[in-house]
């Protein structure tokens, strides 16, 4: 590395490290988040049909939300566009 790399990591914060999806380990969703997405069979199975890096990034961003509402906000979301069969937008 350069010193100017090497500068730029030694200024890294370590709370901001390891936040994004690809970087951390895979969130779960909790049970009753799970039973709610199940209902919605056709939902699940094109879920469940994508690849193992489109599963996690979605749901890294339906968990990673704060507050309840905005994570079954983003889990509902979630669920329209699977069932319609389409991926959610980045």
């Amino acid at each position: 590395m350069k010193p100017a790399g090497i500068a730029a990591y030694s200024k890294r914060k370590e709370e901001r490290s390891a936040i994004y999806a690809f970087e951390t380990e895979q969130k779960e969703l909790l049970p009753a988040y799970t039973k709610l997405f199940k209902a919605n069979k056709k939902a699940w199975a094109y879920f469940e049909a994508q690849a193992p890096w489109y599963r996690k990034v979605s749901l890294h961003r339906v968990m990673s939300a704060k507050q309840e509402k905005t994570q079954l906000s983003r889990l509902q979301k979630l669920i329209d566009y699977c069932q319609r069969g389409e991926r959610v937008p980045g």
